[in-house]
Formats: C-alpha cells, structure tokens, sequence
C-alpha cells in the first residue's frame, strides 16, 4: 500500500452543508484513508492507497457532488 496525499482546491462550497457533501463524496470511495476538507481555503487533503484508487477517480467524485476543481 502506498499512501498518496492529495490537495485539490475546490470552488462553490458556500457552507458546512457544501463542507460535509464534499467530505461524503470523497470518504466512500474505497481506499481514501483520511479527508480534510476547508471552507475558507476552499481546499479538500485527501489520503489515499493509490493502488485502490486515482487522483482523477477522487476529482471526478467532487464534481459529481456539484463542486469544481478547476
């Protein structure tokens, strides 16, 4: 196993609900170890076994919840 840390900047959260949809969307994904996700930095640190799963896999799970990283 080897634990990759990855920080995205995501745009569009405007609260603690935006805070915990984007936590959510990112911890069930099998592999994440631990998520970090900042409202005023507009930032997620995730954690993960990049041999379970991939930086895109864990952007497009933002997106989905309605969130942009770009």
């Amino acid at each position: 196993m080897a634990v990759e840390t990855l920080t995205l900047k995501v745009f569009g959260m405007t609260c603690d609900g935006c805070v915990q949809s984007v936590h959510n969307a990112i911890n069930d994904i099998a592999g994440v170890q631990n998520v970090e996700v900042n409202l005023p930095l507009e930032q997620a640190v995730i954690e993960y076994d990049d041999t379970q799963v991939d930086k895109i896999e864990l952007i497009r799970a933002v997106e989905d919840a309605g969130f942009s990283t770009t």
